[in-house]
């Protein structure tokens, strides 16, 4: 795992482009870093991520609210069934549903901070102490206002469905920080753990930059490798490198807690933003023998 290092730190670009600059921590704290999650409410594909910091790092870092959108945001329910029958084929969807149920029904259990698996966010966050709460959409006043309220000193990305605006960038003196799951900046957008694999990239990256008000343009703290398994599909991947992610924010909040980050502008030019696949490209997925299940 390997901390970016480079220049001192550079310039924020905010909504109105103009320049901030991006918060330093102070070099010496008497407490943990308070952080605050904005996430999606998704017990397949995040919820790992979050079982892995929980389970390693609650004591270390003190979690003041978990906030969660609804899952891929502004999509309505159709459009997401729609990509992701094509993405997973009548077969998989059906596998999918099966999970999705089961996860409710387990979901509603009882569960302390030694289980070993959680089937819900909020299950999660009950087994641990945390205060959890379903938003729309972060950047709306209240939630904003609220956020405020309650001071955390770093705002925490983790497949947040929406852009957040410099009124909410603003609010957290140590900033706010998002992890991608792709080298930045080739891979800006949705989908990247795809697209790793439809370019038949034999690691998938990971990166955690400072949120900047273009996507996935602020300045990289950490970028690390995960290599991609023989016949491992799109689904198992994706549990996997969140896990592995999970690990990687946890080194980056250490830095900036300590005022030892060394964030480094990325040359946003060498990049693409890439969206949802489309049928085409599902097609093409498969004729490489890649499965998403």
């Amino acid at each position: 795992m390997s901390t970016l290092s480079g220049v001192s730190t550079p310039p924020r670009e905010t909504a109105d482009g103009t320049s901030a600059q991006i918060p330093r921590s102070p070099q010496q704290r008497t407490e943990p870093v308070t952080i605050e999650f904005l996430t999606q409410n998704d017990a397949m594909y995040v919820l790992p991520f979050f079982e892995e910091f929980f389970r390693n790092y609650a004591s270390e870092f003190r979690i003041s609210r978990v906030l969660f959108s609804p899952v891929m945001g502004k999509r309505t329910r159709r459009q997401m069934a729609t990509e992701l029958l094509a993405l997973y084929g009548p077969v998989g969807i059906v596998r999918l549903l099966g999970r999705a149920g089961a996860y409710r029904c387990l979901s509603v259990l009882p569960k302390g901070p030694s289980a070993r698996r959680y089937y819900s966010l909020q299950q999660l966050c009950r087994a641990y102490g945390v205060p959890c709460d379903s938003i729309g959409n972060p950047n709306a006043a209240e939630i904003v206002a609220g956020i405020k309220t309650r001071q955390p000193d770093l705002l925490v990305s983790v497949a947040c469905p929406y852009i957040l605006k410099d009124a909410l960038l603003s609010v957290p003196p140590l900033g706010c920080i998002n992890i991608h799951h792709a080298p930045l900046p080739r891979y800006k957008g949705m989908m990247p753990t795809f697209w790793q694999m439809f370019h038949g990239e034999r690691q998938v990256g990971v990166t955690v930059h400072y949120m900047a008000a273009k996507v996935d343009e602020g300045a990289a703290l950490l970028q690390d490798k995960l290599d991609i398994a023989p016949s491992e599909t799109l689904d198992s991947l994706i549990r996997r490198a969140k896990r592995h992610g999970a690990h990687c924010m946890a080194r980056v909040l250490r830095d900036v807690a300590a005022g030892r980050q060394q964030p480094i502008q990325l040359d946003q030019s060498a990049g693409n933003y890439l969206t949802f696949p489309n049928a085409e490209q599902i097609r093409e997925f498969r004729a490489k023998g890649l499965k998403a299940i």
